[in-house]
Protein backbone atom coordinates (compact mmCIF):
# COMPACT_ATOMS: atom_id res chain seq x y z
CA UNK A 1 0.00 0.00 0.00
CA UNK A 2 1.37 3.37 -0.98
CA UNK A 3 2.20 5.58 1.95
CA UNK A 4 0.40 8.95 2.06
CA UNK A 5 2.67 11.95 1.68
CA UNK A 6 3.70 13.71 4.87
CA UNK A 7 2.13 17.04 5.70
CA UNK A 8 5.42 18.93 5.45
CA UNK A 9 5.93 17.48 1.98
CA UNK A 10 2.52 18.82 1.00
CA UNK A 11 3.50 22.22 2.35
CA UNK A 12 6.61 22.31 0.19
CA UNK A 13 4.71 21.12 -2.90
CA UNK A 14 1.97 23.70 -2.32
CA UNK A 15 4.42 26.59 -1.95
CA UNK A 16 6.54 25.49 -4.94
CA UNK A 17 3.42 25.28 -7.09
CA UNK A 18 2.41 28.77 -5.93
CA UNK A 19 5.80 30.21 -6.88
CA UNK A 20 5.80 28.59 -10.32
CA UNK A 21 2.18 29.06 -11.42
CA UNK A 22 0.75 32.01 -9.47
CA UNK A 23 1.80 35.63 -9.43
CA UNK A 24 -0.24 36.55 -6.34
CA UNK A 25 -0.24 34.64 -3.06
CA UNK A 26 -3.70 34.14 -1.56
CA UNK A 27 -4.40 33.58 2.12
CA UNK A 28 -7.35 33.13 4.48
CA UNK A 29 -8.61 35.90 6.74
CA UNK A 30 -10.14 33.46 9.28
CA UNK A 31 -13.04 35.77 10.05
CA UNK A 32 -14.58 33.41 12.60
CA UNK A 33 -11.36 32.89 14.55
CA UNK A 34 -10.45 36.58 14.49
CA UNK A 35 -13.81 37.61 15.89
CA UNK A 36 -13.73 34.78 18.41
CA UNK A 37 -10.30 35.92 19.59
CA UNK A 38 -11.40 39.55 19.99
CA UNK A 39 -14.63 38.53 21.74
CA UNK A 40 -12.86 36.41 24.34
CA UNK A 41 -10.62 39.34 25.31
CA UNK A 42 -13.65 41.64 25.35
CA UNK A 43 -15.50 39.38 27.79
CA UNK A 44 -12.42 38.92 29.99
CA UNK A 45 -11.71 42.64 30.18
CA UNK A 46 -15.36 43.40 30.93
CA UNK A 47 -15.32 40.94 33.81
CA UNK A 48 -12.08 42.42 35.15
CA UNK A 49 -13.56 45.90 34.96
CA UNK A 50 -16.68 44.74 36.82
CA UNK A 51 -14.67 43.11 39.63
CA UNK A 52 -12.41 46.14 40.09
CA UNK A 53 -15.36 48.54 40.25
CA UNK A 54 -17.18 46.25 42.67
CA UNK A 55 -14.21 45.87 45.04
CA UNK A 56 -13.07 49.47 44.74
CA UNK A 57 -9.43 48.37 44.73
CA UNK A 58 -6.97 46.48 42.56
CA UNK A 59 -4.05 44.21 43.49
CA UNK A 60 -0.67 44.16 41.76
CA UNK A 61 -1.25 40.73 40.22
CA UNK A 62 -4.56 42.02 38.83
CA UNK A 63 -2.75 44.99 37.29
CA UNK A 64 -0.21 42.67 35.67
CA UNK A 65 -3.00 40.49 34.27
CA UNK A 66 -4.85 43.60 33.10
CA UNK A 67 -1.79 44.97 31.31
CA UNK A 68 -1.15 41.67 29.53
CA UNK A 69 -4.80 41.22 28.53
CA UNK A 70 -5.09 44.79 27.22
CA UNK A 71 -1.94 44.27 25.15
CA UNK A 72 -3.30 41.04 23.69
CA UNK A 73 -6.63 42.69 22.99
CA UNK A 74 -5.01 45.64 21.18
CA UNK A 75 -2.83 43.25 19.14
CA UNK A 76 -5.86 41.16 18.17
CA UNK A 77 -7.74 44.26 17.00
CA UNK A 78 -4.75 45.52 14.98
CA UNK A 79 -4.24 42.12 13.36
CA UNK A 80 -7.91 41.91 12.42
CA UNK A 81 -7.85 45.42 10.98
CA UNK A 82 -4.70 44.64 8.98
CA UNK A 83 -6.22 41.51 7.43
CA UNK A 84 -9.45 43.29 6.51
CA UNK A 85 -7.52 45.93 4.58
CA UNK A 86 -6.31 43.40 2.02
CA UNK A 87 -8.20 42.92 -1.21
CA UNK A 88 -10.75 40.09 -1.21
CA UNK A 89 -10.82 37.44 -3.93
CA UNK A 90 -13.81 37.05 -6.19
CA UNK A 91 -15.98 33.93 -6.07
CA UNK A 92 -14.16 32.07 -8.85
CA UNK A 93 -10.69 32.68 -7.36
CA UNK A 94 -11.96 31.77 -3.88
CA UNK A 95 -13.32 28.46 -5.13
CA UNK A 96 -10.06 27.65 -6.93
CA UNK A 97 -7.95 28.45 -3.86
CA UNK A 98 -10.24 26.46 -1.60
CA UNK A 99 -10.05 23.40 -3.85
CA UNK A 100 -6.25 23.63 -3.93
CA UNK A 101 -6.03 23.72 -0.14
CA UNK A 102 -8.43 20.79 0.12
CA UNK A 103 -6.40 18.79 -2.39
CA UNK A 104 -3.15 19.30 -0.51
CA UNK A 105 -4.25 19.44 3.13
CA UNK A 106 -7.76 17.99 3.57
CA UNK A 107 -7.76 15.37 6.33
CA UNK A 108 -10.30 12.79 7.42
CA UNK A 109 -10.08 14.30 10.92
CA UNK A 110 -11.35 17.68 9.72
CA UNK A 111 -14.80 18.71 10.87
CA UNK A 112 -17.08 20.54 8.48
CA UNK A 113 -15.31 22.75 5.97
CA UNK A 114 -12.15 24.17 7.60
CA UNK A 115 -11.07 26.02 4.44
CA UNK A 116 -14.32 27.96 4.16
CA UNK A 117 -13.35 31.54 4.95
CA UNK A 118 -12.72 34.95 3.43
CA UNK A 119 -9.75 34.77 1.03
CA UNK A 120 -7.50 37.76 0.40
CA UNK A 121 -4.32 38.76 -1.38
CA UNK A 122 -1.74 41.46 -0.84
CA UNK A 123 -2.89 44.69 -2.43
CA UNK A 124 0.14 46.24 -4.08
CA UNK A 125 0.70 49.98 -3.88
CA UNK A 126 0.21 50.85 -7.54
CA UNK A 127 0.82 54.23 -9.03
CA UNK A 128 -2.13 56.31 -10.09
CA UNK A 129 -2.76 55.46 -13.73
CA UNK A 130 -5.28 57.49 -15.71
CA UNK A 131 -7.86 55.69 -17.89
CA UNK A 132 -6.16 56.69 -21.17
CA UNK A 133 -2.82 55.13 -20.19
CA UNK A 134 -4.58 52.10 -18.77
CA UNK A 135 -6.41 51.62 -22.07
CA UNK A 136 -3.15 51.70 -24.05
CA UNK A 137 -1.54 49.32 -21.54
CA UNK A 138 -4.29 46.76 -22.23
CA UNK A 139 -4.48 47.27 -26.02
CA UNK A 140 -0.82 47.50 -27.05
CA UNK A 141 1.24 44.31 -27.52
CA UNK A 142 3.27 43.22 -24.47
CA UNK A 143 6.61 44.23 -26.03
CA UNK A 144 5.39 47.85 -26.01
CA UNK A 145 3.09 47.79 -22.99
CA UNK A 146 5.65 46.29 -20.59
CA UNK A 147 8.48 48.44 -19.29
CA UNK A 148 12.04 47.09 -19.26
CA UNK A 149 11.93 46.70 -15.48
CA UNK A 150 8.63 44.83 -15.53
CA UNK A 151 9.80 42.51 -18.31
CA UNK A 152 12.55 41.33 -15.95
CA UNK A 153 10.40 41.20 -12.82
CA UNK A 154 7.38 39.48 -14.39
CA UNK A 155 8.87 37.26 -17.09
CA UNK A 156 6.16 34.63 -16.83
CA UNK A 157 3.33 37.16 -17.13
CA UNK A 158 5.13 38.92 -19.99
CA UNK A 159 5.53 35.75 -22.02
CA UNK A 160 1.89 34.79 -21.37
CA UNK A 161 0.68 38.16 -22.67
CA UNK A 162 -0.91 39.35 -19.43
CA UNK A 163 -1.54 43.01 -18.67
CA UNK A 164 1.29 45.12 -17.21
CA UNK A 165 1.10 46.96 -13.90
CA UNK A 166 3.52 49.76 -14.70
CA UNK A 167 3.39 52.41 -17.43
CA UNK A 168 6.10 51.77 -19.99
CA UNK A 169 8.04 54.52 -21.75
CA UNK A 170 6.31 53.80 -25.07
CA UNK A 171 2.84 54.07 -23.55
CA UNK A 172 3.75 57.25 -21.69
CA UNK A 173 5.15 58.95 -24.82
CA UNK A 174 2.13 58.01 -26.95
CA UNK A 175 -0.31 59.31 -24.35
CA UNK A 176 1.66 62.54 -23.88
CA UNK A 177 1.56 63.15 -27.64
CA UNK A 178 -2.19 62.51 -27.77
CA UNK A 179 -2.82 64.83 -24.82
CA UNK A 180 -0.71 67.57 -26.44
CA UNK A 181 -2.61 67.27 -29.73
CA UNK A 182 -5.97 67.25 -27.95
CA UNK A 183 -4.96 70.28 -25.88
CA UNK A 184 -3.99 72.22 -28.98
CA UNK A 185 -7.22 71.22 -30.69
CA UNK A 186 -9.27 72.42 -27.73
CA UNK A 187 -7.73 75.89 -28.13
CA UNK A 188 -7.48 76.20 -31.91
CA UNK A 189 -10.87 74.75 -32.89
CA UNK A 190 -13.07 77.19 -30.89
CA UNK A 191 -10.94 80.14 -32.03
CA UNK A 192 -11.35 79.16 -35.69
CA UNK A 193 -15.10 78.74 -35.26
CA UNK A 194 -15.44 82.14 -33.60
CA UNK A 195 -13.20 83.86 -36.17
CA UNK A 196 -15.40 82.87 -39.13
CA UNK A 197 -18.32 85.33 -39.35
CA UNK A 198 -17.95 86.39 -35.73
CA UNK A 199 -20.96 87.32 -33.63
CA UNK A 200 -21.54 87.60 -29.93
CA UNK A 201 -24.12 84.82 -29.75
CA UNK A 202 -21.95 82.48 -31.81
CA UNK A 203 -18.94 83.18 -29.58
CA UNK A 204 -20.88 82.59 -26.36
CA UNK A 205 -22.35 79.31 -27.62
CA UNK A 206 -18.94 78.13 -28.86
CA UNK A 207 -17.19 78.99 -25.58
CA UNK A 208 -19.90 77.33 -23.47
CA UNK A 209 -19.81 74.14 -25.56
CA UNK A 210 -16.01 74.00 -25.60
CA UNK A 211 -15.75 74.47 -21.83
CA UNK A 212 -18.30 71.71 -21.19
CA UNK A 213 -16.50 69.28 -23.50
CA UNK A 214 -13.16 70.19 -21.95
CA UNK A 215 -14.54 69.64 -18.44
CA UNK A 216 -15.87 66.19 -19.40
CA UNK A 217 -12.55 65.25 -21.01
CA UNK A 218 -10.49 66.33 -18.00
CA UNK A 219 -12.82 64.56 -15.56
CA UNK A 220 -13.09 61.25 -17.41
CA UNK A 221 -9.82 60.84 -19.30
CA UNK A 222 -7.15 62.41 -17.10
CA UNK A 223 -6.95 61.39 -13.45
CA UNK A 224 -6.39 64.58 -11.45
CA UNK A 225 -7.66 65.95 -8.16
CA UNK A 226 -10.79 68.08 -7.80
CA UNK A 227 -8.75 71.25 -7.36
CA UNK A 228 -6.65 70.52 -10.46
CA UNK A 229 -9.81 69.85 -12.48
CA UNK A 230 -11.35 73.11 -11.34
CA UNK A 231 -8.20 75.15 -12.00
CA UNK A 232 -7.60 73.70 -15.48
CA UNK A 233 -11.24 74.20 -16.52
CA UNK A 234 -11.29 77.76 -15.21
CA UNK A 235 -8.00 78.55 -16.96
CA UNK A 236 -9.27 77.17 -20.26
CA UNK A 237 -12.49 79.16 -19.93
CA UNK A 238 -10.53 82.33 -19.15
CA UNK A 239 -8.43 81.95 -22.31
CA UNK A 240 -11.52 81.57 -24.47
CA UNK A 241 -13.28 84.48 -22.77
CA UNK A 242 -10.29 86.72 -23.48
CA UNK A 243 -10.47 85.72 -27.14
CA UNK A 244 -14.22 86.43 -27.17
CA UNK A 245 -13.61 89.89 -25.77
CA UNK A 246 -10.94 90.57 -28.38
CA UNK A 247 -13.06 89.43 -31.35
CA UNK A 248 -16.14 91.25 -30.06
CA UNK A 249 -14.25 94.52 -29.67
Amino acid sequence: MEEAPRNDDNLIQYVCRSLEEEEEFHFLRFEFLQRLNITQYTVKLSQMKSRIQRDGKVEQDQLDDLSETLGNYATAVRNYEELRQHKALDKAQTRTRKLLLQRFFQSSDDYGDPFQSHYCWFKESQERIDPLRRMFMSKLPPRLAFSTHEKEERKKEYTEGQKPKEVSGAVDRVVRLIIALIGGTFLVAPMLIMSIKPSQNKSLITVSSAVLIFAFAVSLVVRVSNIETLVSTATYAAVLVVFVGTTTA
